[in-house]
């Protein structure tokens, strides 16, 4: 198509030559355009670009060729005053062309979503500039379109990464405060249940008045019974603790501010200690079927990210299921598809997977849905119910572990998601598995007590964490000495003569933090065992490393135990992973 035709008072037909050569060969798009809006000629690049011949462009305006561009310049959205850059899916008003035709501004530059004839979409930063006659008339407009396809998606990369960096920070930010607060409520939760659980000295009494008076009897039966729905009280407060805290969790590790802490974990204990929970999340109305596979291997993974994996992926399958239905939670000894294997697993068992399918008989999805399925705040969900973070969390997870998700699912079909994980192939590895140190519970024995009898020096400044771990600490037979702050625990530390066998601090603690206090008291005495605490992972450092064992808020009363015990019984104290 000859460009240069469109124009008969072109005398030099030489320069012709030159100017429809680079017409045409031009890298951008560009397109001659009455004043009107309709196309006289493109060139080969525009083309190219909207996915329409040269001669379909000929003679069309705009907006019918291109559902992305405006029918009409004259009828066009008025752009912000001031600016000749103009935003997204915006065009220049009659206004802007007056002023254009006025010659009072040499271009305007728009950057518009373009629909190219296939149906897909294409980003383009348009300038429109005008063409005037040998009387310096308006003649007509020049259009020049540039590909931003590219940039616009960097830049959409980068708003994506610039919000998970404010999720960060806002997570970060209350992640301390909120984790003391819910560690404080796990613990007493524990406290409350052993407590009513051992029955004290209330219960026995009553038991042996029981032997001799059968009104002793009833009340015996009336006060177990009481404890029973008191225990499940308990118990659903400790499940409303443990719901905040998986979703601070989730928060910090959708923004990436929480390191996991993988060792080798059975699939099927964690879903067994979790099926209590999930039927009390899913509700009544839905059946919840779990179906594990004794051969069901080891995997490498952090227990509490299994847990979310398992939480996000079944509440996702309540969703889909506002009126009831069924899921299913299974387990199986797999393979993984050759093209999936993990590339970092040694050929010899690079196949090998434990696969976690929660499959529903909902809604299902179509598959725009499902290609946008693992987007972090995508939801199909009406406003304020849901955040779109969970499968995204999953996706995260699964991924970072080395395993695969494969989903099926069809509108009225309801949707299956597997989660496949590298499985643990050889014996040595399975063996070298080491056993959990004895934990020590709140109400132990005498004998218990007296064989634990340790000095804790507990800092924490937070008084609802700092109390409850210490009356856990105490019920578990430990001698407590708690200070507030890193001053305050040097002083106690002074006036018991260096007494404490271990040092629980948190790492924020004011003033001296956890690791500068644990870098003193160690110059002190080098043999003093080290546990910090700490809602972060970006733990505050002293002025040397110290090689101390770490602990994540919130966390239950076994947990702490446990911990103690295994930092205690320490040969030599190593990092955390």
């Amino acid at each position: 198509m000859n460009v240069v035709t469109q124009f008969p008072a072109a005398r030099d037909h030489g320069a012709d030559r030159r100017f429809q050569a680079m017409f045409e060969g031009a890298a951008i798009g560009i397109g001659i355009c009455h004043l009107d809006g309709r196309i006289l000629v493109a060139n080969l690049a525009l083309s190219r670009m909207l996915g329409y011949s040269q001669e379909e462009l000929a003679g069309a305006r705009a907006g019918e060729i291109c559902p992305g561009l405006h029918p009409d310049l004259h009828h066009l959205p008025h752009p912000e005053i001031g600016r000749e850059v103009h935003s997204v899916d915006s065009f220049p008003s009659e206004r802007s062309l007056g002023e254009l035709m006025r010659g009072e501004c040499g271009s305007f530059e728009i950057e518009k979503r373009y629909r190219r004839k296939d149906g897909s979409d294409l980003w383009g930063h348009l300038t429109i500039s005008l063409g005037r006659d040998a009387r310096r008339q308006p003649a007509f407009l020049i259009a020049m379109l540039a590909d931003a396809t590219e940039r616009k998606q960097a830049e959409e990369h980068l708003r994506e990464a610039e919000k998970m960096e404010a999720i960060g920070r806002l997570a970060g930010g209350i992640a301390h405060d909120f984790n003391n607060l819910l560690t404080g409520i796990l613990l007493y939760c524990d406290l409350l249940i052993a407590g009513l659980k051992n029955g004290g000295l209330k219960s026995a009494e009553l038991k042996t008045a029981g032997l001799k008076n059968n009104d002793h009897d009833n009340d015996f039966a009336k006060h177990e019974w009481e404890r029973s729905e008191l225990c499940q009280h308990v118990e659903e407060v400790r499940l409303a603790a443990e719901q905040g805290a998986a979703l601070t969790l989730q928060l910090l590790s959708i923004a990436r501010k929480q390191a996991a802490e993988p060792r080798p974990v059975l699939i099927n204990e964690v879903i067994a200690s979790t099926k209590n929970l999930l039927q009390r999340l899913i509700g009544e109305q839905i059946e919840l079927v779990v179906l594990l596979d004794p051969g069901a291997g080891r995997v490498i993974a952090d227990p509490a990210q299994l847990r979310q994996i398992l939480l996000n992926l079944v509440l996702n399958a309540r969703d889909a299921m506002p009126l009831g239905g069924k899921i299913r939670l299974t387990t199986r000894s797999a393979e993984f598809p050759a093209a999936d294997a993990p590339a970092d697993v040694a050929p010899t068992c690079a196949r090998r997977a434990v696969a976690l399918a929660v499959k529903d008989n909902g809604c299902g999805m179509d598959a725009e849905t499902r290609a946008r399925l693992f987007e972090p705040f995508f939801t199909t969900m009406n406003p304020g119910e849901g955040t779109g973070l969970g499968l995204a969390t999953v996706q995260r997870i699964v991924s970072e572990a080395g395993g695969r998700i494969q989903v099926e699912s069809e509108p009225g079909s309801g949707t299956s998601i597997e989660v496949f994980l590298p499985a643990i192939e050889s014996s040595a590895e399975v063996s070298s598995i080491q056993a959990s140190p004895p934990v020590v519970q709140p109400f132990a024995s005498e004998a218990v007590l007296q064989a634990n009898r340790k000095t804790i020096l507990l800092v924490d400044d937070h008084p609802a964490a700092r109390k409850s771990m210490q009356r856990f600490l105490l019920d578990a037979g430990y001698r407590i000495l708690a200070a507030s702050n890193g001053k305050e625990a040097l002083k106690v530390f002074a006036e018991n003569s260096g007494a404490a066998d271990l040092l629980i601090a948190d790492c924020r603690t004011p003033g001296m933090n956890g690791p500068e206090l644990a870098e003193t008291l160690l110059r002190q005495k080098p043999g003093l065992k080290v546990l910090l605490i700490s809602a972060y992972q970006d733990v505050p450092r002293g002025s040397a490393a110290v090689a101390v064992a770490m602990i994540r808020k919130p966390f239950s009363g076994s947990t702490l135990i446990e911990r103690v015990v295994d930092v205690l019984q320490s040969s030599n104290q190593q990092p955390s992973p």
